[in-house]
This record gives structure tokens, sequence and C-alpha cells, in this order.
């Protein structure tokens, strides 16, 4: 971009003289689908005081992100491809891990939590896509009673979820009593020839791109089918792919997702100084939320497009045009909310009682074994911005594939082969360049296309400083923008030296704050340790096979019952060694305790 563009781009800004910052989500569609019968037996789930009100919480698992899986009447009503039972039934989303709900005003589909009505921008098509809150919310369950987490790390099976909808539409394009019940109840009796045709067509059309996006997510000849699973997603690589396969348009232009990772939990998250596991993203006031959300919207069914600028556009010096169908304006609301949200304390009234003693113990040897990369939080300072650790690979000794291939993966650029990697500064993409820079270039295009609107999404969970003072946005704008564009790229160029030589020197995780951390199993970025006695235990003693997808509570070891469950996690493939992204060696951290000093730490973190 030239300077006279940049000027003329700031000037713009200047004319806007000031801008609201309403506390209010985004209004509903003005003619949002009917209320459809409860599918499955209501659901009775008890609360944690975590900061929220009930009509926070609402707000957090329906406000559309801008994703789009199917249209929305085509979700209430589709039928799972092996019985008349719907698709969205409570015991099936149950099956899948994800959170059934009845039927609302904030959900009048009666759908899972974290899946919300999108009213595209561009035709006004209601469609159904995901949230945060679908990743980012989970259930405990206790002798029966049943416990949810705000901003807890999901249990649901992305891929599967993924595939039994493929599934779904493909039995409905090819059974006709199917296709006719699907007809009927999406467009009513009267409907007429050319309706249903068209709407036939349109569904082979969605389950084609749906298909698309499943070949090119495919993992490699020789990995298990159920690597992904319950629990875990590789993220990084879903992303990537959305910007150099889809995005430029070309399908073979992907890098297999073998990195999946354990979804993280989202309190902390908006006071970071980084996110990621890899700490890869600086989370800039303003600028880092909001290109942290659009590029998880990206991966998440959220379109991204980067293609040659129309020739008007061109006379004027712009060359690449960005669209995308991420609603910012919801993507700033939702960051309000996780803003707010406090760690979960143990729950006293449905777990058994801490052992205080040991839990005082185990304070004073967190201090020694942990509190280096942990850092301990009071919970009046959980809201304050804090500074995480980062800790080399070569020292943490864990699986190193997520931090891999989210720096290393390459792809073709296409038409972005010469421009700026961050369109306002970095080198010029190369013909082959590192995958992850194509969709962080096109988040950064989104946020550039209209910077007034970017802005005012971007403060509605800015709109104080932790001092209290009021931020003047727009005359910082300019400033936050390069600031976190320049902390992104240095931060790429130290990781891309090391690609290049075939090493991570450089390469590490993050140790977050463990506030909360009892609510969060399995462990280690990757999910391989399934509890926290697990993780004290001797790398090379810890289990090489748990199951994982229970809700039963282990108080104890605290972690998920290991014995049963609805897939059986394996750190070794068929020949013994790790399987590539399944290491659960590394972090020797109070490993060489003994037992009774173990048990302390594990009763200490249950404070936390």
């Amino acid at each position: 971009m030239s300077k006279l563009r940049l000027v003329i781009t700031f000037s713009l800004i200047g004319l806007v003289t000031a801008i609201g910052c309403s506390t209010q989500p985004p209004k509903a569609p003005s003619s949002p689908p009917k209320i459809t019968p409860a599918q499955g037996d209501d659901i009775q789930r008890v609360w944690l005081d975590q900061g929220w009100s009930e009509k926070t919480r609402q707000n957090f698992w329906f406000t559309n992100q801008g994703a789009q899986i199917i249209p929305y009447d085509w979700f209430v009503w589709l039928e799972q491809a092996d019985s008349q039972q719907l698709f969205r039934h409570s015991e099936h989303m149950e099956m899948l891990r994800y959170l059934p709900m009845q039927a609302s005003e904030a959900n009048p589909g009666g759908l899972p939590i974290g899946f919300a009505l999108h009213s595209n921008q561009t035709t006004g098509e209601n469609w159904v896509g995901m949230t945060c809150a679908a990743c980012h919310t989970n259930q405990l369950d206790y002798q029966g009673t049943k416990i949810l987490i705000e901003g807890a790390p999901t249990l649901g099976n992305f891929v599967l979820f993924f595939k039994k909808l493929i599934e779904a539409m493909d039995k409905t394009l090819a059974d006709d009593d199917k296709f006719q019940r699907f007809a009927v109840n999406v467009l009513g009796k009267n409907s007429t020839a050319s309706d249903i045709t068209e709407l036939k067509n349109r569904l082979q059309n969605v389950a084609l791109a749906s298909t698309n996006r499943q070949n090119v997510n495919q993992l490699p000849s020789g990995y298990p089918e159920d690597f992904t699973s319950y629990a875990r997603l590789d993220a990084f690589g879903n992303i990537q792919n959305a910007g150099t396969a889809f995005a430029l348009h070309d399908l073979s232009n992907k890098n297999t997702p073998t990195g999946p990772v354990s979804y993280p939990f989202l309190w902390g998250t908006h006071q970071s100084d980084v996110v990621q596991w890899n700490a890869s993203a600086p989370n800039t006031p303003i600028i880092g939320p909001l290109v942290r959300n659009i590029g998880e919207v990206v991966g998440v069914f959220g379109s991204l497009e980067i293609k040659e600028a129309p020739f008007w556009q061109r006379l004027w010096g712009k060359e690449i045009r960005y669209s995308s169908t991420v609603d910012i304006m919801g993507l700033g609301y939702l960051e309000s909310w996780v803003k707010t949200l406090r760690s979960p304390q143990w729950p006293l009234d449905y777990f058994p009682a801490i052992d205080n003693d040991k839990a005082a113990k185990g304070a004073v040897l967190y201090e020694t074994q942990c509190a280096s990369c942990h850092q301990v939080i009071p919970r009046e300072d959980e809201l304050k911005r804090y500074i995480a650790n980062q800790t080399l690979i070569s020292e943490l000794k864990t699986d190193p594939v997520t931090a891999y291939n989210a720096s290393c993966h390459m792809a073709k650029t296409h038409i972005l082969e010469g421009t700026k990697e961050r369109i306002l500064i970095g080198d010029k993409f190369d013909e082959i360049d590192n995958a992850i820079d194509i969709p962080v270039n096109g988040v950064v295009g989104l946020v550039l296309k209209d910077i007034p609107l970017a802005l005012k999404a971007g403060n509605i969970a800015e709109r104080t400083t932790d001092d209290g003072k009021k931020i003047s946005a727009l005359a910082e704008f300019k400033q936050l923008i390069s600031e976190h564009l320049a902390a992104r790229n240095k931060k790429a160029q130290v990781i891309e030296t090391d690609c290049k030589d075939g090493t991570l020197d450089n390469g590490v995780y993050k140790g977050r704050p463990l506030n909360g951390i009892w609510a969060t199993a399995p462990y280690l970025h990757n999910g391989s340790v399934a509890n926290l006695w697990e993780l004290l235990q001797i790398p090379e003693t810890r289990l090489a096979e748990f199951w994982v997808g229970s809700r039963e509570f282990d108080p104890v070891n605290v972690g998920y019952e290991t014995h049963t469950g609805l897939n059986l996690f394996r750190v070794n493939d068929k020949s013994g060694q790790p399987q590539k992204g399944n290491s659960n060696l590394g972090h020797n951290y109070g490993t060489a305790l003994t037992d009774s000093q173990k048990w302390q730490l594990v009763e200490y973190m249950k404070t936390l």
C-alpha cells in the first residue's frame, strides 16, 4: 500500500468523530425460523459463578460470528443418515459431545450450545454456524450432577461431527423418502416441483463443497482414522488450509492437519500478552483479539476469499480484494463477554471437600516446581493483563508437531506473490511461502477493508483501560495496527529462520496461569495426558492408552474417567513408537517428587 493510500485511509478515519459502543449484542434477523419441538429429554444442569449472568451466557452461546455450515432450516430438519431421528437430536449431539439445549428465543431451532444463526450479509439467507462457545464450553458429570463450565475446553469431536453431517446430506440426496420429508419440512407442503428441484440442486452443491473441505483436511495414509477424535483438533491446520486452499481457490494447495491440540480454556485469554499454544499471536488491545477471533472463524466455516481486485480499484493501486462472511461486530461482543469471564472454582457443593492440610503443603511445592512457568494470579486480579511465560520446546521436550506445522508448513501464494505478507509491513511473498502467513494476510485484509467497523467492534471489549482511563481509539488505532503487525512479523521471522534449517531452536509453548486447571483435562497441549496425577508421573510411565469422551469427573486424579469413553486415545503407533502429534513425553516438572508430595500438589491445584 502506498504512503498516499495510507494517508487517505487514516484521513477517512479522522472524519469519524465518535464511535458508539453499545453493550447490547446484534439483533436477531427480523424473520427467524419458527421454534420447533424440543428434541430429546430436557437437560438439567447446574452452573458455577464465573462472573456471568444468565443473559450473558445465552448471548455468548448463540451470538453469531459469521460461520456458515449449512442453511439454518436445513440443519433444523436434516435427519441422521441411518435413521429418521433429526441430526440435531440431543442424543446425537451428546454422542458427538456437543451440548444440547432446548429451543428458546435466543435459540429458536433448539440447537446445541455454540451453534448460532447467521444471516448472510449478501443474500440475507439464514445459515447455521459454530461460535467460540461450541469449542469452549463443557459439562462435567459427577454422581448424577451435570455441571456446566463456561470457557472450558469442549470434549466435542469436530471431525466426526463433520463426517456425520456429510453422510446425512448424502443419504438425504440418495433416499427419495428421506429427501421428501426434508423438502416438506424446509419448503412447506405447498412447494412447487421447481422449488423441490432447486432445493435438491442446492443440497448437492453444499454437500459437494463440504466434501471438498473434508478431503482438503484429510489425514495422510498411515494415520489412524480416529487420530483427531474427541477433545482436540488441529485448529492451525484448518486455518492454514482455509487460506491456502479455499481463499486462493486451489484445493491442492494444502497441508495435512497432523498437529491436533486440546482446546484451550478461555478465562484469562483476553488478559494475556500473547495467545495460541505456541505464543505466535500478540494480543495487542483492540487489534489482537479482533485478528485472533477472525482467524478462528475462518477455521470453522467462516469463508475467506482473496482474489484480484476489480479493474476500477486497481486504477488507484489496490491489487487484492478480501471478502468473508465473518461478522466483525458479533466478534466484538463475544470478546467483551470473554473479557469478564472468571475461572471456575472447585464446586464444594458437588465435589468432595479439599484436604486443606495437603493443599497447604502443595502450595509450597507449587512455588518450587510450577510457578516459574505457571504464575499464580489471585482471583481478585484475574481480569488484569499479564505476561505469559514462554518455554522453549527443547526444554519442555513435549511433542513439537503442533509448533512445527503452525510455523513451517509451506504453500503456493498465487496472486499474493510479490505483495507484503502483512499488507502494510513485512517481507514480500515468494512464490512458495509459509502457509500460515496467507490466512494472516487475509485476516489483516478484512480489518483494513472497513477500519471504522473494525475499530467499533474491537473497541467494544476495550472501552476503558485497566486503570479506568478512556482509550482514545481513533487517535491510537494507527499505532495499534503498526505495533501488532510489527510484533507478529518479528515473531514470524524468528521461527521461519528455524524452519529453513529444519529445527525449532526458538519454538516455544506457552505456560498460562493455572486458575481453574482442574476443569480442563486432558492435559499437555495435545491432550495426551489424562489427568493431573498422570502429569506428575515420570513421562515414560504415563498411560500410553486411555479412553476419552467420558464426561464423568474423577476428583481424585483430577480429570475424566479413563476406563470407559467413546474413543481409545493411543500415544503410540502400531510399531510401538510415539505417534507424531500424540507424544506424552516431556514436561518433567514435579515428576521427581515422592508420591505423597505429588498428591499434595494435586490437592493444591484443585484450589486454583
